[in-house]
This record gives C-alpha cells, structure tokens and sequence, in this order.
C-alpha cells in the first residue's frame, strides 16, 4: 500500500486537530445550552402555573367555568406545560393529564419546582395554591418534561452543524495548498539531489526564495554547501590533473634512460650518466611524493607533527646561516631576530616553512639583491617576516599563488613543484595562524606569517 506522502498527512493531521477542536467547543456549547434550557423549562413551567393562578384568581366568570366544567382542554396546554386543577380537597376539576401517577403527588406550596420520574421519564412539576373571595379555592399544578431529545434541543441550531463538514473540507484544502507551498523548499531540494545524482553537474543549485524562514536558510546553507562541495572536487580533479603530469615527466624520463641505457650504453661512463639522470628524476618524484603525504598528515592533524615549546629566535637564525652558505647570484641574506622569542610549535615545519619562504625569495630575487628575514613577537602573536627585493609577482598570479601546483613562471623555467607557498600556508594554519603578501612586479614580495603563542589549540 503507497504510503500518504507528507503534505497529505500533515493536512489530515491539522484537519483532524481542527475537528477535535469543534467537536470539544460543541460538547461544551451543548452542555451550557443544556444548563441553559433546563432553566428555561422551570421558568416556562412557573410561568404557565402563575398565569393560571392569577387568571382563576381575578376572573370569577372563569372560576365558575371551571367548577361547571366548561373549560376546553386546549386552554391547559401552554406550550410544552400541561396544566391541572384540582379542588381543595385534591378532586380532578380540569387540565390535561399526562399521568396518572402525577396526580397523585402531594401539593407543595413551596415556590419549587419538583422533580418526579415515572415510566422512565423524568417531570418538573410546580404547583400554586389560589384562594378565591368569593367561592372555592384550588390548586394549580403544571407539569412538562424535565427532558428534551437532541433534535428537540438542537432545533433551530442545525445550521452551525450542517456547516461543520464543510469547514472541515476547506480547512483540509486549505491546509493542502498551504502545506505545499511551506514545502516547496523541500521539494526542490529533493529534485535537485536527485538531478546531480542523475548527472554529476555539481554545479546545480537549488532554487532560492528569501522568505525569511528556517527552510529559506536551509536551501541557502544547502547552495553554500554545494558551492563548498564543487570547489572541491574541482579543487581535487586539477590537484590529481597536476600531480599526474608532475609525476609523468620524471617517469617518461626515467623510462627513457633505462631504454637509452639498456640499447646503446657502451661504457660505464655512458651507464653513470645515465644511472644519474634516473637518480634526479627519482629523487623530484620522491620530493613531490613527501609533500603530498606531508599535506595528508597535516589535514589530517596526526600526532606525527606534535606542537611543543620552541626556541624560535634559535630555529631562524640557524635556519638563515644555512642559506647565506648557499645563496645564489649574488644575493645577501640579512636576518633580524632578536632573542627569547619561543612558542609552541613543530620545530621541523616552522624549519620548513621558513625554508620555502627564503628559498622563494632567493629564487626570484635579483642579482646582488638583498633578503631579509625578521621575527617579533606582537602581542599574543610571532610575526615571520621574509621580504625580497626581486622580480615581484603580478597582480593576476597573487590570488592563484597558493595553488597547488601553481607557477607564476607559465615557463616552468624555474626550478620547484609550485607547492613551496600552499605548504607554508598549510603549516601555517596547522598552527593556528595565517599568512599574507605583498607584491609588487619588479619591487620585490614581502611575506607575512602571524602565529599564535601558545599554537592551535
């Protein structure tokens, strides 16, 4: 059996909530109207019986009818009350008897209205007590049903009730159409799952109404997600797009000189060069390959690379004698760092990190330039600083510098991966902190890393 589906059932469920309501106001507004009517009786008894009263008490003509028995039974009957007179010793003089076993009651003078059940039916009675200047006393008793039917009470009041079914169909339409419109976020979201499913264009978006709602946020948070989703995938479809034609070259090198090699080397000089060839391709391979798994361990926050108290003042000017020893063209490494600035960090990636930086500099610096390398601590922060007088990057290449696999130099004629920058901002963040740029072509770059003091927590 197919199941209802939500709109339905939650229509049903209000309709049905709707119709418990009328039905609670209904039993309540029948029980009032019941209290209500039961009173109405006893007063239209009373009534009945005092106009009587007062009709044998004023009229003498009257008086003698009815001692004559001239008095048509129709007069006794006023409205739904029968009226009965008896003698002041109790005889039956005229009036309508439902009963027998009504005249039989005790008159009470009490201004009362009694209450007798007989044959299963229950009456009010009222009896009055008439005195008479001139002639023979009586009593008057009036007598009516202290209980009505249904239709009887609800007669005159059917309209209402006809009326429920009605409402309760417009409340279920109502409720169906106004269902449908709350869910329509809803159902774009499941038709858009189920078409990226269909096509993989993570590109799709879910229709967006600003209506102000939990479900309009929801398709916002939904899209946002999905933009986060397709940067992504794009981000790691060109990362393995990369990271193959990286790892092509040396290999088609590699299998080159083996080939090379094996076909036409002569003599061991021959072999050496080519046994050298295939050590550097190995060893780009290698490096590309430590890299890669150097940004899995980091996502992935290992215990591998644990954050400890460290000597940084120490760790960079170690780190920039180890450079001025090597430094190329010319170039002159100036390094301002004063002491006692320590945090807590991965020695080994701050030392990495700072290498790529200079190594950077160095790279694109010019011929019989200057780097300099300084380190403070602001506040609750250490400031790196690692500025270049070199080459400059254009303003098109700044927000694509940390890329993975991303080079300025479109040639490749450089030397690197193009994965120096996204691993100093991946170290960096690993840490707690960020890192920024300052570029201008043919004036040189300034990089910025701002880390906490006391690291990531």
């Amino acid at each position: 059996m197919k199941r209802l589906d939500l709109k339905t059932r939650l229509s049903l469920w209000f309709t049905l909530i709707l119709a418990l309501i009328c039905a609670l106001m209904l039993a309540l507004a029948f029980a009032v109207f019941t209290t209500y009517d039961q009173q109405r009786i006893r007063d239209e008894l009373i009534e009945a019986v005092e106009d009587e009263a007062e009709r044998i008490e004023d009229g003498r003509d009257y008086a003698d009818a009815l001692a004559a028995g001239r008095v048509r039974d129709a007069d006794f009957l006023r409205g739904d009350v029968r009226l009965m007179i008896y003698d002041e010793n109790g005889t039956q003089l005229a009036g309508l008897f439902p009963q027998n076993e009504l005249d039989t009651l005790p008159y009470a003078d009490t201004e009362r209205v009694g209450t007798v059940t007989t044959d299963g039916r229950a009456y009010y009675y009222y009896d009055e007590w008439v005195k008479v200047r001139r002639g023979n006393d009586y009593w008057v008793r009036g007598v009516t049903a202290a209980e009505r039917s249904l239709w009887s009470a609800l007669d005159g009041h059917l309209a209402p009730l006809l009326l429920l079914p009605l409402l309760l169909a417009l409340a279920f339409l109502g409720g169906y159409w106004l269902t449908g419109r709350f869910l329509r976020p809803i159902r774009d979201i499941g038709r858009t799952a189920e078409a990226i499913r269909e096509s993989g264009d993570l590109s799709r978006r879910i229709p967006y109404h600003d209506t102000g709602d939990e479900l309009s946020a929801l398709t916002g948070h939904i899209n946002g997600m999905l933009e986060r989703v397709e940067q992504n995938f794009n981000a790691e479809r060109q990362f393995a797009s990369n990271a193959s034609h990286e790892l092509r070259t040396p290999v088609s090198v590699i299998l080159a000189q083996c080939e090379y090699g094996i076909e036409n080397a002569q003599t061991a000089d021959e072999l050496r060069e080519v046994v050298a060839a295939i050590q550097k391709q190995g060893g780009r391979m290698s490096r590309l390959i430590e890299t890669l798994l150097l940004f899995t361990r980091m996502e992935q926050s290992t215990e591998r690379y644990r954050r400890e108290p460290t000597d940084i003042s120490a760790l960079v000017r170690s780190a920039c004698a180890d450079h001025a020893l090597i430094a190329e063209k010319n170039i002159t490494l100036r390094c301002e760092t004063p002491d006692g600035v320590t945090g807590r960090v991965n020695a080994e990636l701050y030392r990495l990190l700072l290498d790529n930086l200079v190594s950077n500099a160095m790279r694109y610096g010019r011929e019989n330039g200057h780097v300099d390398v300084s380190l403070a601590r602001r506040g609750e922060n250490i400031e790196l600083t690692v500025r270049d007088d070199g080459a400059g990057i254009a303003a098109e290449d700044l927000p694509h510098i940390w890329e993975m696999f991303y080079r300025a130099d479109k040639s490749r004629s450089t030397r690197g991966l193009g994965l120096g920058l996204p691993l100093v901002r991946q170290i960096a963040a690993y840490h707690g902190g960020t890192v920024s740029v300052e570029s201008e072509p043919g004036k040189g770059s300034e990089f910025r890393v701002t880390m906490p003091v006391g690291g990531a927590e």
